[in-house]
């Protein structure tokens, strides 16, 4: 893989000193485009696959504070945890090391892992969120079985951009961010602090479990010719937080969760990427080299990290530029390789891949790819997919995917060890889990600039699901495969209206019918889910008043006391409201204030944990 590394960076240089631009392409001149839909980037009514983009300006206008707030309230996405700092994205009733998360394509969570938990992610260097639903291993790997998470930092325009954000209600936060951009070159760096008092996770009135975290990102790009250019990533993460104690011995959800003062954990997450782009014949022919690191170090958990070094190729078939054409080939060669720092825990696996994006015609689009996985430790896999979009006419598109997609057991689960007291038993010879799916759908263009109607129904089946078996009540565990499949199917709803010029609203509809192999409930997957959102301007004040409701029914969750139900028990349903205003001072200066939980709304995710009661934000937002 090195050899091939070298040959294509040679390849590139020689390439770009012979080719020369054609032409130069700007977002703005192109249709809205889906970064992460595939190997190359696809336009988004292109797109045939579920997909969501959530921008910076939705989230201000929401009010959202995090990443969970911002993805919770998107159908076909389940967030929830035992606190804040332990919250996972689950895709239509997929597990949580079934979705991969990104930063600028780059993953956060480092080795073989049981899901990213989103505690370091802060909002203030966010330019937009990118979901894709089912599977997406041909672009991905091994680790996109239910979907992919890619979160884009802020991006640089032409010219500085200097802006800075600061609130406070329940501790504090402040993010800044500086961008620099001109013709084809740019730098953005974005930092962030945040204190949070927290809350008692107990539900007891006892101590506060509070979060401090701080990040910085950055990365750039600089045209070293008009045809070669050179770029980066990079991101750092530094924080602590608080949690409680479990007590399996209690016969209830009250006396589960212990106070304890002590219990603390530290993180320290690092992610750098650096990549060479070349352009020959005209931009007809695009190679890219880059390689990624990710490391996460955790107080509670194993120190790991991820190598990855890809190569891609992409190739327009028609004669035109990559940017543009009608008929794009794309091809990934990859080498990924997961550590464990504290012990000899280790795996190499080694990808190629292909895809094809194209125009059938002037209404429908195809994309189509597969992808073959070398693995050291686990038989070699195959995954694939095919999605295409179709415009009926001016107002209706159609939509349909189908993929396979392929899951290697985690560290955990192949090798085992000891979480919280128990013991966990790893299997060598444990399956990788398959998954298939598909979705059809329709998209709906309201006449009048009125709005868009989503309508979306998902079937997945997951073989060889791996899941812990208790040998001794709360002690002892072992991983095994299932040997009967487990299945979910459901709807997803998205409907966006301009009630009038000062008014809009959007809801999310979720159904997902998500059954173990057992037929028991999946956990932590609620049946049903809602979320409302209306916006309401009222420009003679310069003011922005928004609302989100979020409807949670039938969400089952193990109780692990003596008596409880560890299968799955049912939660009580629960309605939740949030609040948040926007008054511009200035042009560039705004005041933003926000209230959670406005209600006061008593509730639980996870049997025992309590959630945050109201709590009220005050803040200021400035960009020059």
């Amino acid at each position: 893989m090195k050899n091939v590394f070298l040959i294509s960076a040679l390849a590139i240089a020689a390439g770009a000193t012979t080719g020369s631009l054609a032409q130069t392409i700007t977002n703005s001149e192109l249709d809205p485009i889906i970064v992460s839909g595939g190997i190359s980037p696809v336009t988004a009514d292109e797109f045939g696959r579920s997909n969501t983009i959530i921008t910076r300006q939705q989230i201000e206008k929401r009010g959202y504070a995090t990443v969970q707030d911002a993805l919770e309230a998107q159908p076909g996405v389940s967030i929830n945890g035992s606190g804040p700092n332990d919250r996972q994205i689950r895709i239509r009733g997929g597990e949580a090391n079934q979705t991969l998360v990104l930063v600028d394509g780059v993953r956060v969570d480092a080795g073989i892992t049981n899901g990213y938990n989103l505690r370091s992610l802060n909002l203030g260097s966010i330019d937009r969120i990118e979901i894709l639903r089912g599977p997406q291993s041909v672009p991905f790997g091994t680790d996109a079985s239910s979907g992919v998470v890619n979160i884009i930092t802020r991006e640089a325009g032409e010219g500085l951009s200097i802006g800075a954000q600061a609130e406070v209600g329940e501790g504090h936060r402040e993010s800044g961010y500086l961008t620099l951009g001109q013709a084809d070159n740019s730098l953005s760096v974005t930092a962030s602090k945040l204190y949070d008092e927290g809350y008692d996770f107990s539900g007891d009135g006892g101590e506060k479990d509070s979060t401090r975290l701080e990040t910085l990102t950055s990365k750039g790009k600089y045209a070293l010719t008009n045809a070669l250019s050179i770029g980066f990533n990079a991101r750092v993460a530094s924080g602590r937080n608080d949690f409680d104690d479990f007590d399996n011995a209690a016969t209830g959800a009250s006396g589960y969760i212990v106070d304890d003062p002590s219990k603390q954990n530290e993180v320290l997450e690092r992610l750098g990427s650096l990549y060479l782009e070349g352009a020959m014949f005209d931009r007809t022919m695009m190679h890219r080299v880059r390689i990624d690191e990710t490391s996460n170090q955790s107080s509670s958990v194993t120190d790991k990290q991820t190598e990855l070094v890809k190569y891609r190729l992409q190739y327009a078939a028609d004669g035109q530029s990559v940017d543009i054409t009608d008929h794009r080939v794309s091809a990934l060669i990859e080498r990924k390789r997961d550590t464990e720092r504290d012990s000899d825990n280790e795996r190499e696996n080694r990808s190629l891949a292909l895809e094809y994006n194209g125009s059938i015609s002037s209404r429908q689009n195809l994309q189509a790819g597969a992808r073959y996985d070398d693995s050291d430790q686990f038989s070699d896999a195959l995954s694939w997919n095919a999605a295409t979009s179709y415009a009926v006419n001016n107002t209706i598109r159609l939509t349909g995917s189908v993929g396979r997609a392929v899951v290697y057991p985690t560290f955990t689960q192949t090798y085992g060890g000891t979480f919280f007291g128990a013991e966990y038993r790893g299997d060598r010879n444990l399956e990788p889990e398959e998954n298939v799916g598909f979705d059809v759908g329709a998209e709906f263009t309201l006449p009048d600039d009125l709005g868009t109607l989503t309508l979306i129904y998902f079937n997945e089946q997951l073989e060889n699901e791996i899941y812990a078996d208790e040998i001794v009540d709360f002690l002892e565990y072992a991983y095994e495969n299932r040997d009967r499949d487990s299945d979910r199917e459901g709807i997803e709803f998205s409907a966006f209206v301009n009630l009038s010029s000062a008014l809009t609203a959007s809801v999310d509809y979720t159904l997902i019918d998500s059954e173990t192999a057992t037929g028991h409930v999946e956990t932590r997957r609620p049946e049903h889910e809602v979320n409302l959102g209306v916006d309401y301007q009222l420009r003679e004040l310069n003011t922005t008043l928004s609302a989100d409701i979020r409807y949670v029914k039938d969400l089952y969750d193990g109780q692990f006391w003596t008596g409880g139900n560890s299968e799955g028990a049912k939660l009580p349903d629960f309605t939740v409201a949030n609040l948040s205003a926007q008054h511009a001072l200035t042009d560039r200066v705004e005041l933003t204030a926000r209230i959670t939980n406005a209600f006061d709304k008593d509730y639980q995710e996870v049997w025992g944990y309590a959630t945050r009661g109201r709590a009220g934000f005050i803040g200021l937002r400035a960009e020059f």
